[in-house]
């Protein structure tokens, strides 16, 4: 079976001929979509990964914001765009639903 990464990579070769196809008022948004919709499933093929292993638990009281915060700049670092996905993702909805707080 194919990673995420290279399904996109597969589908950005047909995505790039048929975007000329395609009003230019209308790219932007097709674009933004397939981003959306590809991020998506990257990001659960690297939850479902960490999961494997043991991890989770980022929407408990247990987990601090703050560490997450420290994680998020690690990952930058470290170069797995899924996993700086995740973690900013988990950042986000904390502080939305105002867990921790």
């Amino acid at each position: 079976m194919k990673s995420i990464s290279e399904q996109i990579a597969e589908r950005w070769k047909h995505l790039s001929k048929s975007l000329v196809q395609t009003k230019s008022e209308y790219r932007d948004e097709q674009m933004d979509n397939e981003l959306v919709s590809s991020a998506k499933k990257a990001m659960e093929e690297k939850l479902e990964i960490a999961r494997q292993k043991g991890r989770g638990g980022w929407w408990t009281e247990d987990c601090q914001t703050e560490h997450l915060k420290k994680m998020l700049n690690e990952h930058v670092t470290k170069g797995d765009m899924r996993d700086v996905m995740n973690i900013a993702a988990m950042i986000y909805y904390r502080e939305s639903a105002g867990i921790g707080e």
